[in-house]
């Protein structure tokens, strides 16, 4: 009986020394609520640098989808653009990508709308992106695409992405994830309360660049949101 006693004791201290599980932390948050007429997005996030963003044609002051208000992007012109900061890099660690969009159903102007990214494929160091990515067959079906391409061991650079089926181009509202850990990327849509996941298993390696981080478009002009984003962060860890 004294055996079993000091085996569970021995145990207890044992996993009362084992080490806290690190989490992630909360590197950037824009939550959009900014007034109408408004020219500056705060960066709410506790951890990391002070992101904040600059706003060119987007309406601000719109009914938010999460809560507060929420940004319009015009489809032709709209973007937001942040400064590099390199707390928005993960390098090898992990990485989620969260905001929540509202697009009216019907066709949609371009192959893809951005919703949030850094860097291009071509971009050294890798870059990660969050779009909506129009379908081949029918123009107004959109679906939520997370890729992340990162740098492998020997320096080369390794693109993983999942689509997640399911069409998002509906005018109901969205709250969209996009993952990347040490073995998979993930895409998450969350409808109604309703979460449908989507898994690639495939290490994207590690992603770390010079490049500013854009909201609603990829470069002037090109793949612009045409449809309300609120509420979008970045978790790092």
């Amino acid at each position: 009986m004294k055996h079993r006693v000091s085996v569970v004791l021995a145990t207890m201290a044992a996993l009362v020394a084992l080490p806290a599980t690190a989490s992630a932390e909360t590197v950037a948050e824009w939550r959009m609520d900014e007034p109408a007429g408004a020219g500056t997005m705060t960066d709410s996030a506790a951890a990391g640098g002070s992101n904040d963003g600059t706003l060119s044609s987007v309406t601000t002051g719109v009914p938010g989808l999460v809560s507060g208000s929420a940004y319009r992007f015009d489809g032709t012109s709209s973007a937001v653009t942040v400064a590099d900061d390199s707390d928005l890099d993960p390098g090898a660690a992990n990485i989620t990508v969260t905001a929540t969009v509202k697009v009216e159903d019907g066709q949609i102007r371009d192959d893809s709308y951005d919703i949030v990214r850094k860097g291009v494929t071509t971009t050294p160091g890798g870059n990660w992106k969050m779009e909506i990515k129009r379908s081949g067959t029918d123009p107004t079906v959109g679906k939520l695409l997370c890729v992340f391409k990162g740098v492998v061991n020997g320096g080369g650079r390794v693109a993983v992405q999942r689509i997640a089926n399911m069409d998002i181009v509906d005018g109901r509202a969205h709250t969209l994830k996009c993952t990347k850990t040490s073995t998979a990327v993930t895409a998450v849509v969350v409808t109604n309360g309703q979460s449908r996941t989507f898994t690639t298993t495939k290490a994207a390696g590690s992603i770390a660049n010079d490049q500013q981080v854009i909201l609603g478009s990829k470069i002037d002009g090109d793949d612009v949101l045409q449809g309300d984003l609120d509420q979008v962060t970045v978790d790092i860890g």
